[in-house]
């Protein structure tokens, strides 16, 4: 799961990205985020217990 965050104009944006094999990474800033953002669909191809459900459907 991957949840994005800017309160308004001028605010720091923040993403938070979880999964259930145990990832759980913050970023803040526009950098961060977009880093983050880039890791975690990364992530999504990778991950072993996503996998395992890809396979079974």
């Amino acid at each position: 799961m991957l949840h994005l965050g800017a309160a308004g104009r001028n605010a720091m944006p923040t993403a938070h990205s979880w999964c259930s094999c145990g990832r759980d990474l913050k970023a803040f800033g526009h950098h961060k985020v977009a880093q983050l953002t880039d890791d975690h669909t990364r992530h999504r191809s990778l991950c072993p217990l996503l996998a395992q459900g890809k396979e079974a459907a």
